[in-house]
């Protein structure tokens, strides 16, 4: 790997469970920004997010994000879904990582997270909707920073993380 390895797309797009198959791949750690973020807060997210707003947990996401791609250790890095929203964010995924955007459809999205409670974002009364407005807007986002686009529709997850190996590998050759 000669860059960190940065997994980009919507909530529920596969990012954490493909960043952990292709961190075993390569052997190296796999860093859920998520994750970090609750480390950091010392909460949810979603407690953060009800407590401070939005704007104040993107202003965490950031500093936790700069901070991980910063670091020297190669890393496969499962973002947050609205991490591309900041173009500071978007500045230091293209700045330091081999960027993967994990497309998948809003419609295979809502099916895979029909009973989820954990996503911000999507505890609204239509999550179809909110997923269609998410993609609307940060799609465009996903394809400016990504260096390869991988589609997972009727795929499994070791099928992606396949398909993603085998993009970032060739990728490394050429």
């Amino acid at each position: 790997m000669d860059a960190h390895i940065a997994l980009v797309g919507l909530p529920g797009s596969g990012k954490s469970t493909i960043g952990r198959y292709l961190a075993k791949r390569w052997s190296v750690p796999f860093v859920d920004v998520d994750v970090a973020i609750e480390e950091h807060i010392g909460c949810t997210i979603r407690e953060f997010f009800a407590k401070e707003g939005e704007p104040k947990f993107r202003d965490v996401e950031q500093e936790v994000l700069a901070r991980l791609l910063s670091n020297p250790q190669k890393m496969v890095v499962a973002t947050g879904g609205g991490a591309v929203l900041r173009p500071e964010n978007r500045q230091q995924l293209m700045a330091y990582a081999q960027v993967v955007y994990l497309s998948a459809s809003p419609h295979e999205i809502a099916k895979r997270l029909q009973r989820d409670t954990q996503r911000p974002l999507l505890q609204v009364d239509n999550p179809f909707q909110r997923l269609l407005d998410l993609h609307a807007i940060r799609d465009p986002f996903y394809k400016e920073v990504a260096d390869f686009v991988v589609a997972g529709g009727g795929l499994s997850a070791a099928q992606v993380a396949q398909r993603v190996a085998m993009q970032v590998e060739l990728g490394q050759h050429s």
